[in-house]
């Protein structure tokens, strides 16, 4: 009998543990109906299974919002995705918006942006790039340069950033699709610089990406990784690398795929002093993408900045919202266009 009386006890005291566990972290009052289907666990280092997402943190913001810490399954079962989500703490499903930092950037660097789309009703989420953030590598950025792309290794660190970011997203839509609060059948990407570019991949990629807000982003990305225009010159230095960082950077570029993005909602946003991305290589790539919207010419926005630099400006970032809320609101049903 004492041996039964013990074990019961044992049992009760690991109830009472799960039970704290599974509560939302610091929220005025439980929600399990819009979280039954998401993990809230303490272990953050374990794998994750693929339609599986983790709360880690879960804060009800004095402005209505609310502001979880996530990690999410990705391309690699045995790398997780960190993530910051914000929403309304009411009403629902809402439509989501995937929200990519710049190189050498993390989650955290635009997690204003998930706010502030927050506010005007989208389940908004940053993610870290891969080598970026929490999956950072130490020294992986060495060199005072790097951002400058160019160099065979300062391509390949950028260019797998962008590759396996874009994998890991098909992955994180499952399981977000399965959370009662959001509604999948919305998604919008934005981001800026890098996290734009990636956002042009999945334009292209990813057929449940029905609306883009590219930022001074590539679009062209062997102008983008060689500094040189199309051409002769170009050629060679593309010859000057190695096999597989070719192939990458092939693997991923939008410009010969221009076909694969129509009808989707997209908006480009360069800056005329950039000393990163060529405005003009913009200018062409919306030049060819215009005859392939037809009809849909309302879908496709290129507005250039002359006077701004490697930057987003506030202007920008109020376009590219309005964007995204009038693109995720008019969206519904079935896909828009993209494919493998």
């Amino acid at each position: 009998m004492q041996t039964l009386l013990s074990w019961l006890a044992g049992l009760a005291v690991g109830w009472a543990v799960n039970a704290v566990a599974l509560a939302p972290q610091e929220s005025p009052q439980p929600t399990p109906a819009r979280l039954s289907n998401v993990q809230s666990l303490n272990n953050p280092d374990r794998a994750l299974s693929r339609l599986e997402i983790q709360v880690l943190e879960r804060k009800v913001l004095p402005d209505g919002l609310v502001r979880e810490r996530l990690r999410f399954p990705g391309f690699d079962p045995d790398e997780s995705v960190p993530a910051i989500a914000c929403h309304p703490a009411e009403g629902g499903p809402f439509p989501v918006a995937l929200v990519l930092h710049y190189f050498r950037g993390t989650k955290e660097s635009l997690e204003a942006w998930c706010r502030d789309l927050a506010r005007r009703g989208i389940f908004a989420v940053a993610l870290d790039a891969h080598l970026h953030g929490e999956r950072t590598i130490s020294g992986v950025f060495h060199g005072d340069n790097i951002a400058s792309l160019g160099g065979e290794y300062s391509i390949w660190v950028h260019q797998t950033s962008i590759a396996r970011t874009a994998q890991d997203v098909p992955i994180i839509l499952d399981p977000l699709a399965r959370r009662l609060d959001v509604d999948a059948s919305r998604v919008a990407v934005t981001g800026m610089s890098m996290g734009a570019s990636t956002a042009l991949v999945l334009a292209w990629r990813e057929p449940r990406v029905r609306v883009v807000a590219s930022l001074v982003g590539a679009v062209d990305f062997w102008w983008d990784v060689t500094k040189i225009p199309p051409g002769p010159k170009q050629e060679e230095k593309k010859a000057s690398y190695g096999p597989r960082l070719r192939e990458l950077v092939a693997s991923l570029d939008p410009k010969p795929r221009l076909g694969r993005i129509p009808p989707k909602a997209l908006f480009l946003a360069n800056a005329g002093r950039d000393e990163y991305i060529d405005l003009e290589s913009v200018r062409r790539f919306v030049a060819d993408l215009e005859p392939l919207y037809g009809t849909n010419q309302s879908r496709l926005r290129f507005v250039p900045f002359p006077e701004a630099g490697h930057g987003v400006t506030a202007d920008m970032w109020k376009q590219a919202q309005d964007w995204i809320v009038q693109g995720l609101a008019k969206e519904s049903g079935g896909a828009s266009g993209g494919g493998k």
